[in-house]
């Protein structure tokens, strides 16, 4: 199983908001020590490397490694709903296809 919480969705939204408009999908790595993502823009111009610590989210559990493909564009609409203290978890689970996004 996957979990990541953060008290303040603004972090991840300002995260989002610097790299959408390079990458249109992106595969985060994630593993016990947090989520990472290292990719080039459609052009070749840019490198995006991201690395988000686990410590650095109020809750953080991943069992095993896991690669999660995102779709930047879609998922900074969902963040634009939140508001700057709403509470965001992203949850994978074990044998399952499906991510879920809680805000």
């Amino acid at each position: 199983m996957f979990e990541a919480r953060l008290v303040q969705s603004s972090i991840l939204k300002k995260v989002l908001d610097a790299i959408k408009d390079l990458l249109n999908e992106a595969t985060f790595d994630c593993s016990d020590s947090g989520m990472q993502l290292q990719a080039m823009d459609n052009s070749h111009v840019s490198l995006v490397s991201l690395n988000l610590r686990s410590d650095g989210f109020d809750k953080y559990r991943c069992d095993r490694n896991l690669s999660m493909g995102i779709n930047l564009g879609s998922m900074f609409k969902i963040m634009k709903c939140a508001a700057n203290d709403d509470i965001l978890t992203i949850k994978a689970q074990d044998n399952a296809g499906h991510r879920h996004v809680y805000v």
